[in-house]
């Protein structure tokens, strides 16, 4: 007899491959038998459900495991491969980071050293509180590469077979970007000095390189010479300070070894790619209804399936030089997560399994194993639960089965319903609830108690998304059903009724499903809104009778939208309501545009003019310039400068007035202007500041200096205060006077008198009620000496040498310090030295705008690289003749438009023009007869200095809100403003909902977006209660004025800000303000109605799926070659920052995009 011996040797193992794809690689494990045979196992294989031969096709049923067990990448891995990540460097929760801020001031020069370059630089370990934000000061280059070393000097290793060979070492190099220059981490000695970063151009011929020890993310940094000589220290934590120490130090000393093991993320190890994840995560609706927000209490980190493994017995290959037979497989999970009826929910009920869990697959039904079997395979599966479909907007009766199992009867909270999309409410009529029979009938099973004063179970919530079954109970005698039913009551855990007054109570659900027992569900839909909506018409809606006009009154037709009304923003449509309401109000509407990163239009409803309610779209706008001029009718002889021209954007006059004080004409000295909606304020030459409302009516005047002698070097106007700048500002403190508009009081600071202080004058700024005074060119500039840019730096026009009478040469500079001149930061390119500069701009995108040598404009970008010049006509401008500029913002047929406003002023006139972005002429217009007023103390014609520092913008959903006081004990009536600002850029395209809460009673404004509540603002309760903020009337799509006309009549300007290319529905105006699920109704309403699908336990059932055919995985047919990539929700505002990501992403692309395609534009938002 032959005897065989079974072992590893005679074995021929099975090797199993992905037929599809080869980085697909099939776990296994090793087995090994008392016999001395060892094989290699598969973890599809271990502990399988089923196996089955049919067809010449073996399948495999495997049990219940992660995809990550069965099935890992094929990743290769080289360690000496020069690789490159970017990481921050951790110690003990710490985070390295670094201080740039010296190389704004320091250039590195030749002939330097390294001390010298790098004596103000640290790099420290801070508190994990600081890295809030991703800040590139955090963040380093890690550079792992292989290096050839230095030959050797050492004789011993010349003579020796050494002298021929250059061993090489691993080496890491750490970078860090600043200002597109690259600094290397540095550590030249080690007698326990402070390592450095060092830029390129000042570290030695060799790149600083460290020895590393690398342990998946702990790493230790070594510097070593270049030679083959030993160690000479290591990189440390030195009381928070980055050192190197001498390797002395940490023999025998384990503290001293742990401030050398640092923590890094090394993203790109490639052993960490090998796991498959399988994670199953719940996510959170954000403002977006298309972006999601992940919930990190519900990750499930390894989602379990049964796996079905197929290959077929004609696939197999022999390797004879390796001793294998390769088998090609496939497989695919099974549907475990899905109910009977194909829902994915946590409907599991059985405790000892996951709630994600509902099938459990058990045996391959293909016939027996044979060569022929079943044409259609099936697999079974057992699932304890039956699906029940809740409709919305009715009621739907079910039974319950004889058997709950694994339940005697299921508690109503333990049923899961308010997971699946049940709707929760703050009263039963407008939540999800449900009814249980009570009586004997058809043999039907119950335990409660009978109580006529029982109502239902119904599920209440609150805002923050929480939810809780309650049972509502109500007084008969005093409230019917219907009362009962929509009485608000947050659950509370009460035992009794109490008084024989109470009405309706609530307290935590007792109701059980029992077996063999009648139920009524009812599902909140659209029929129940609209509803909800016909009871609020009638008690609190005031737009029920809103007029819908075009520009010419004529009254438009509006479409319907199940059954509210939409509104066609076409720019020439609006609506127009009026209301006696007192106190507070809400609002209610859908817009729609169909590019929500453009600015569409100025306000979008509202009443908002010196004071009311608005919403706007883009609130940076520039309707109007105000310019005084001479008035040539007041003498002939000796003309006064008393006349304000107000001009709309196409240079048309369409109003003035004289500042008159009695039956006297008073000369202008400047404007101070606020908003379009704001009162203005003209400075005369006696010194009164006269204050005009919106309508050009004069209503106050400030006298405290009046016929004063002071001179005067500045005129500000800001949200809460006016100041006057007083000559010289070289003193200190300094001196100017001051009028709180809250409260009417005025003060003076002054320390000395007038003085001539040469080539320099004053310029004072309030912002973010901070007043600070700033120093700038007295001679040549006409009113734009300082400007400031978003980060609100100043750029301001200096004098080289303001002392020397006879020498005006100046210089624009960026970031000016308010007094200390120096010519640091200069603007020079495009137009050098010897110019004169007489004004600068800074534009909302930051760029620089410098007017020169009084008709030459160039604009540079925030870097100071010139991108436009352009000299301009001087029509006989002579040198003391003003050249002054302002910017327009304007909306043209729904295209939002910048411009630059040129004033230029000649013999006999001024002209303006307004130029593009390319300092192409669009428009210009000279106006004859008519001498300008001088305008030095005048910042701003069209109202943009203003703007930009209360931080007007574009693109948004702004609410406005200014309220004042009905009474005052102080005689004072203030008003009060607050702001919620939203970005409507982050929403897709289409319809969006808004709702806006107003409560004058409580003190609160507040914005929802999408059902969801975007932020709250307070202001004092009562104190406006009884202000009427909407007693102008309210219009939508357009911008109104005080007196019931468009703002396009008063410009004199058709169809002016007119809302253009969007849409309105569902606009509702309450006087009341709306709970949180009133708001959510109001969403829901146009969501469109769902069912609700419960699966309740029945016990245990076993059903089949029929697999009916297979199809192979390809990809789809591709449009173009060409893809983009988007990132989101990083929060990241660094722009450098976001620069150094899209070259990184970029690269990896590289390695990974297909030969034929190519990546056009990454994205980071």
């Amino acid at each position: 007899m032959i005897v065989n011996s079974i072992n590893t040797e005679s074995i021929t193992p099975v090797e199993y491959n992905h037929i599809h794809d080869s980085s697909l690689i099939f776990r296994k494990y090793r087995e090994n038998f008392d016999f001395g045979l060892t094989v290699n196992q598969y973890y599809f294989n271990k502990d399988a459900k089923d196996r089955k031969t049919n067809y010449d096709t073996q399948y495999i049923l495997s049990d219940i495991q992660p995809l990550s067990t069965v099935l890992e990448l094929k990743i290769p891995y080289t360690k000496t491969a020069t690789n490159t990540f970017t990481t921050t460097i951790r110690h003990n929760g710490k985070y390295l980071k670094t201080d740039f801020d010296w190389a704004a001031d320091y250039t590195w020069k030749p002939g330097d050293t390294l001390n010298e370059a790098t004596s103000s630089l640290s790099a420290t370990f801070v508190e994990s509180s600081e890295f809030n934000t991703l800040s590139s000061h955090f963040f380093f280059t890690f550079t792992l590469t292989t290096v050839a070393l230095r030959k050797s000097t050492d004789s011993t290793i010349l003579s020796s077979a050494a002298a021929n060979y250059l061993p090489s070492e691993d080496r890491v190099i750490i970078t860090q970007e600043y200002n597109s220059n690259t600094y290397y981490l540095t550590a030249a000695s080690a007698t326990d000095t402070e390592a450095w970063f060092t830029p390129y151009s000042a570290v030695s011929a060799a790149v600083p390189t460290f020895r590393y020890n690398l342990d998946d993310n702990k790493i230790i940094f070594t510097n070593s010479t270049p030679e083959l000589s030993g160690d000479d220290g290591r990189l440390c934590n030195n009381n928070n300070v980055l050192s190197l120490s001498s390797i002395d130090n940490f023999y025998g000393d384990a503290t001293a070894i742990e401030t050398c093991i640092f923590n890094i993320t090394r993203y790109e190890l490639t052993k960490n790619f090998k796991t498959l994840p399988n994670s199953f995560v719940k996510y959170t609706s954000s403002y977006n209804t298309d972006t999601v927000d992940l919930n990190t209490s519900t990750i499930t980190e390894h989602v379990s399936n049964n796996y079905f493994v197929y290959s077929n017995n004609y696939n197999y290959f022999q390797k004879k030089q390796q001793n294998t037979n390769t088998v090609h497989a496939d497989l695919f999970p099974l549907k475990n997560q899905a109910t009977l009826h194909e829902y994915y929910a946590e409907n599991n009920h059985f405790n000892s399994e996951p709630g994600y869990l509902n099938r459990v697959y058990e045996k391959i039904h293909a016939g027996t194993n044979q060569q022929t079997g079943t044409d259609k395979i099936g697999v079974s599966y057992n699932i304890g639960t039956y699906d029940i479909a809740f409709k919305p907007n009715k009621l739907t009766y079910f039974t319950t089965p004889s058997s709950l199992s694994p339940y005697t009867v299921l508690h109503i909270k333990d049923s899961k319903i308010e997971n699946l999309g049940a709707i929760p409410g703050d009263n039963p009529l407008m939540s999800d609830k449900v009814f249980k029979r009570r009586i004997d009938i058809k043999n039907n099973s119950y335990s409660n108690d009978t109580d006529p004063t029982y109502l239902c179970s119904w599920l209440s919530g609150n805002q923050d998304g929480e939810t809780k079954w309650v049972d509502r109970y109500y007084n008969p005698t005093i409230k019917n059903f219907n009362q009962a039913l929509s009485a608000t009551s947050y659950y509370k855990v009460v035992t009794a009724a109490g008084a024989e007054t109470t009405e309706t109570f609530d307290v935590s659900s007792s109701l059980t499903f029992e077996p063999n027992n009648d139920y009524m569900f009812y599902h909140i839909g659209s029929t129940d809104y609209e509803n909800l909506f016909k009871a609020y018409d009638t008690q609190y809606n005031e737009a029920l009778n809103v007029e819908y006009k075009n520009f010419k009154g004529v009254p438009k037709n509006v479409n319907k939208v199940l059954n509210d009304d939409e509104l066609i923003l076409d720019g020439e449509t609006f609506g127009r309501v009026t209301t006696n309401s007192v106190g507070d109000f809400s609002t209610n509407f859908w817009l729609s545009t169909e590019d929500t990163t453009l600015p569409f239009g100025y306000q979008i409803l509202g009443n908002y003019f010196e004071d009311g309610f608005g919403i706007f779209n883009t609130d940076l706008v520039t309707p109007n310039i105000i310019l005084p001029v001479v008035n040539n009718k007041s003498n002939r002889v000796n003309p006064k400068k008393s006349k304000l021209l107000f001009l709309n954007n196409d240079f048309e006059v369409y109003d003035e007035i004289i500042l008159m004080d009695g039956v006297d004409e008073i000369d202008i000295k400047g404007i101070g202007r606020k908003d379009n909606f704001s009162e203005f304020y003209v400075l005369g030459d006696n010194n009164i500041i006269y204050v005009f409302n919106s309508n050009n009516n004069l209503i106050s005047k400030i006298e405290n200096l009046k016929d004063s002698s002071v001179v005067i070097d500045d005129f500000e106007v800001a949200e809460d205060k006016l100041h006057v700048l007083f000559n010289p500002v070289t003193t200190s403190p300094n001196n100017f006077f001051t009028y709180n508009f809250n409260t009417n009081k005025s003060s003076t600071t002054t320390s000395s008198v007038s003085a001539d202080t040469k080539g320099q004058r004053g310029r004072i700024n309030r912002h973010n009620n901070q007043t600070t005074v700033y120093t700038v060119d007295s001679q040549n500039g006409y009113g734009n000496e300082i400007s400031f840019d978003s980060q609100h730096k100043a750029y301001a026009v200096r004098q080289h040498f303001p002392d020397n009478v006879g020498d005006n040469s100046n210089y624009a500079q960026k970031d000016s310090s308010p007094k200390d001149a120096t010519d640091v930061n200069r603007i020079q390119a495009g137009f050098g030295t010897g110019v004169k500069v007489n004004g600068v701009l800074i534009d909302d995108e930051d760029n620089i705008i410098v007017l020169h040598d009084n008709n030459i404009i160039s604009i540079l970008d925030n870097n100071r690289k010139l991108k436009k010049s352009r000299e301009f006509c001087n029509i006989n401008n002579y040198v003391y003749q003003q050249s002054y500029m302002d910017l327009i913002y304007d909306f043209e047929d729904g295209v939002y438009k910048k411009y630059i406003l040129f004033i230029q002023e000649f013999a006999d006139g001024f002209r303006l023009t307004k130029l593009n972005d390319k300092l192409h002429i669009i428009s210009s217009k000279k106006f004859y007869g008519m001498d300008l007023v001088d305008l030095k103390l005048t910042k701003t014609v069209t109202s943009y200095y203003y703007l930009r520092k209360i931080g007007a913008n574009k693109k948004r959903i702004k609410v406005l809100l200014k309220i004042k006081p009905k009474f005052s004990s102080t005689g004072v009536i203030s008003k009060v403003k607050s702001v919620i600002d939203f970005d409507l850029s982050t929403l897709n395209p289409g319809y969006n909902h808004f709702f806006v809460n107003v409560s004058l009673r409580k003190g609160c404004m507040e914005l929802y977006v999408n059902g969801r509540l975007y932020k709250k603002v307070t202001f004092a309760a009562g104190a406006f209660a009884l202000d009427n903020v909407l007693g102008s009337g309210l219009y939508v799509g357009a911008v109104s004025t005080p007196f019931y006309l468009t703002l396009a009549n008063r410009l004199g300007q058709p169809k002016k800000y007119f809302i253009n290319n969007a849409k309105i529905k569902g606009f509702k105006l309450y006087n009341k303000t709306m709970s949180y699920f009133d708001i959510l109704a109001h969403y829901n309403y146009h969501i469109g109605d769902k069912n609700l699908v419960w699966s309740y336990p029945l016990g245990q059932r076993t059903y089949i799926d029929t697999i009916d055919k297979l199809s192979k995985f390809t990809f789809p047919e591709k449009i173009n070659n060409n893809y983009k990539v988007n990132i989101v929700n990083t929060d990241i505002k660094d722009e450098k920052l976001k620069d150094k990501i899209k070259e990184r992403i970029s690269k990896e692309l590289e390695k990974i995009t297909p030969y034929y395609d190519n990546n056009q534009e990454i994205n980071i938002n």
